[in-house]
């Protein structure tokens, strides 16, 4: 036999079982895997399942929530309106009562100058008349 087939035949004599005995733990270690991947799919479909779940129930909450702003908003805005009327009930009054006030300080004023006048004149009438004040 020539020395290429007994080296051949050597090789497969020796490593021909080493493959096979690879081949089998490949084949074992795929089916593990599979195995594995099969419950990370389901573990992850569960998973996303849940989040679903939850994210609907936040998002339940959350439209809760916006309902109650919304009114709290409505409340304030109807409160906020009354205050402004208010104010600007007292804020009229005010200038009424200012305007009040300016005609009656008119009207002193005019007094004021009236009796200045008068006082004025009748300086001058008892300077005329000689009349002395004591």
């Amino acid at each position: 036999m020539p020395v290429y087939d007994q080296v051949k035949q050597a090789l497969q004599d020796v490593l021909a079982p080493e493959i096979q005995a690879l081949k089998a733990e490949i084949k074992r270690l795929d089916e593990r895997f599979s195995g594995l991947e099969e419950k990370m799919v389901a573990r992850l479909e569960g998973l996303q399942q849940e989040m679903v779940v939850q994210i609907k129930r936040l998002e339940e909450r959350i439209s809760g929530v916006e309902g109650k702003m919304e009114s709290l908003r409505n409340e304030l805005l109807a409160e906020i309106k009354r205050v402004d009327g208010k104010v600007d009930n007292v804020k009229n009054e005010l200038l009424a009562e200012i305007r009040r006030v300016d005609a009656t300080m008119e009207g002193l004023g005019r007094e004021v100058r009236t009796a200045l006048e008068i006082r004025e004149r009748l300086a001058a009438l008892e300077a005329r008349v000689g009349i002395g004040r004591p």
